[in-house]
């Protein structure tokens, strides 16, 4: 589900549900504009339905709307991808 907050804020839902080292996420993307960023800076929050800490992963930066669009449909459904990503952020 696309949420968005403001012109310059996108969210995007990515799992509702994703196990990753014994914790369960809820996976966001998200793409906002930023000073000092050409186009978007585009992070994942993975938020621990249960207790846990929120783990982020800082993606490349996207040059346009669309570019934020394709790394949505890439990642949507990518569990494993998602879960290497999780894996890398928190360092394990």
């Amino acid at each position: 589900m696309a949420m968005s907050r403001s012109s310059s804020w996108k969210e995007h839902r990515l799992a509702n549900r994703l196990d990753c080292g014994g914790t369960e996420y809820s996976v966001d993307l998200v793409a906002r504009k930023a000073t000092g960023v050409e186009g978007w800076k585009v992070t994942l929050v993975y938020l621990p339905r249960e207790a846990g800490d929120e783990v982020k992963a800082d993606l490349p930066n996207a040059a346009s709307t669309a570019d934020v669009r394709r790394l949505v449909r890439e990642l949507e459904g990518a569990d494993e991808r998602l879960r290497e990503l999780c894996r890398e952020a928190r360092g394990s």
